[in-house]
This record gives C-alpha cells, sequence and structure tokens, in this order.
C-alpha cells in the first residue's frame, strides 16, 4: 500500500468524503513558541517603575545634600565676615598698637628739633588708622624736604621716617629777602640762614616767590642759564668755592671762584662744557694752589689764563 494512501482514514460525514492528513509536528519549536506566548507582559514595566522610582530618590537626596552644603557654605562665610570685623575693630580701637615711637634718618639741613615739631603728635596714636601719606603730607610742609619714605613697625608699634633733602646750592637776593634756593630754583628759605657756603646770584629778578615752591620771574631766558649753571657746579662739586655768578649781561656771564679767579664765560652757548672745562683746569696741575687771575672760556674749548 502506498504511505500517502495508508495516511487517508474514511470518515462518516453523512455522505461526505472527508479526508485527513496527519503531519509530524517539531514539538520543541511548538513549545518555545508557546511559553514566549505564555510570558507576563507585566515584568518589564515593573522593573522599570522600581529603576525610575529609584532614581528620583538618588534625584532627591544630591539635591537635599547640594542644599545643605550650600546653607553650611553661606554660614561659614558669614562667620568669617563677622570674624575679620571683630579683628579689624580690636586692631583700630585697641591701645596696644598705639604709636610709641617716632624717628627720623638722612636728615642733614632740618634739625631734628623741626621734626619733633611735626612729628610728635603722631605719638600715641594708633599706628593702622595714621596714613603714611598724612606723614609724608605733615614733613612735606617743611622747604628743605624732598622725599619721604614711611616704614611702620607692628612691635613695638613705631615708625621710622627716612628723608632726603634738596641741597642748597645759591642765594638770590630780592626785596631786602636772601633767597636761598636748590639747583632747580626751589626756594627753601628766605630767612637769610645758609647751611654752608654757597654762591650769590646777582643780575637776576624774582617777580614772586611762595617757600617751598620754584620762584616765579620774567626773565625767562636768565632762569634757564641761572639753573643751567647751578646744576652744573652742584654736579662738579664747585659750590662751596663759587662766590658769585653774574648773569646781568647773558652776553658776558661772568663768575667768581674763591675771591682769586674771574671767570669769563660769554654767551650761554656751550655753557655746561665750559664750566666743566674750568674745573679741569683748576684742578690740574697746571695753576698755582693760590694762583689769583682771570679764566677766558668765552671761546668754547678753550681755557685761557691771564694771571
Amino acid at each position: 500500500m502506498d504511505e500517502k494512501k495508508s495516511n487517508i482514514r474514511l470518515v462518516r460525514t453523512g455522505g461526505r468524503k472527508v479526508t485527513k492528513t496527519t503531519t509530524e509536528y517539531n514539538w520543541d519549536n511548538l513549545d518555545k513558541r508557546t511559553s514566549a506566548r505564555k510570558r507576563p507582559v507585566s515584568a518589564a514595566p515593573a522593573r522599570k517603575r522600581g529603576s525610575s522610582e529609584l532614581e528620583k530618590k538618588v534625584r532627591y537626596q544630591k539635591q537635599q545634600k547640594a542644599k545643605r552644603l550650600k546653607i553650611q557654605r553661606r554660614r561659614a562665610l558669614i562667620v568669617f565676615i563677622l570674624a575679620v570685623i571683630l579683628v579689624i575693630v580690636l586692631l583700630f580701637m585697641t591701645p596696644i598698637f598705639n604709636i610709641r615711637s617716632v624717628s627720623v634718618e638722612g636728615n642733614y639741613l632740618v634739625t631734628a628739633e623741626q621734626f619733633q615739631e611735626k612729628l610728635k603728635p603722631l605719638v600715641g596714636e594708633n599706628l593702622l588708622r595714621t596714613g603714611s601719606g598724612k606723614i609724608r603730607k605733615t614733613l612735606k610742609t617743611i622747604p628743605y624736604i624732598d622725599t619721604v619714605d614711611v616704614q611702620k613697625k607692628m612691635f613695638p608699634p613705631s615708625v621710622k621716617v627716612v628723608v632726603t633733602e634738596y641741597t642748597p646750592v645759591a642765594v638770590i637776593r630780592t626785596e631786602g629777602k636772601n633767597l636761598l634756593v636748590n639747583s632747580q630754583l626751589r626756594v627753601l628759605t628766605d630767612s637769610g640762614e645758609q647751611a654752608g657756603p654757597v654762591p650769590t646770584v646777582t643780575g637776576f629778578s624774582v617777580s614772586s616767590y611762595k617757600t617751598g615752591e620754584v620762584l616765579k620771574t620774567d626773565e625767562s631766558d636768565k632762569k634757564e642759564i641761572v639753573m643751567t649753571i647751578l646744576s652744573t657746579i652742584e654736579a662738579t662739586g664747585l659750590i662751596d668755592k663759587m662766590v658769585e655768578i653774574n648773569v646781568n649781561d647773558i652776553t658776558d656771564i661772568t663768575m667768581n671762584y674763591d675771591n682769586r679767579i674771574t671767570v669769563i664765560c660769554g654767551t650761554q652757548l656751550d655753557l655746561e662744557r665750559k664750566i666743566r672745562l674750568f674745573r679741569e683746569t683748576v684742578m690740574s696741575n697746571s695753576l698755582a694752589e693760590n694762583a689769583r687771575g682771570t679764566m677766558d672760556l668765552s671761546e668754547t674749548g678753550k681755557a685761557v689764563y691771564t694771571p
């Protein structure tokens, strides 16, 4: 019998012939498909919801931690500011930091009594409340003072002042006053007091002056000549032996050196060079120590001595 026919059964169907073919199934695949269809659908979403709740909880905890840290930092900042304010109040108000002594260095022309008069009120004042600018301003009222360096010391509370002074180089007579000036024509005093031998400038008029300031004049050309002469004799060390500087005629400028030598400079052309040449000649062995006469420098580069 044919194999296909062996799988055919006849059944009673009320007159109809029905054939039924049986096939073999792969039961392993069927089990897999069936189990996949029976898998719980709600399992995956349940895990997802649980994970979401955990993330929210972690995020909330982080937010709360950040808030606590922010509050702690703010409190620490407030405490720090209050501590700084307290320290400042103690430093500025306590008498522990009151100035006990004031010392001055570098003065030559200004006396200790003059400094004491200006600086005595500082003793007993709070060191931190006393500004260096205030001390400088106080000392600059002394005409001789050029620069002021203020050094403060906390233990013990004290102040050290280092000053430099203007160098007086000449006297200019005007309206019965003897103005002591530096090389820039700053008036150091009009009392006639001199801090050593300095030359007298003649033939130069002063329109007005104020102690501690550069004098004013209507003769601007002569002013430049006088400043050049004074700065050069200061640099060459001739101040203490230069007796007089005459600029009455700017085409015939003359000087008196040590009451022994009349120096003829002529015009202001190469004036600085002429003065330096004069110094070299005087300091050389070409002139006797007590030589008297005239030194003609009117021709640039030449020094002609006549006994």
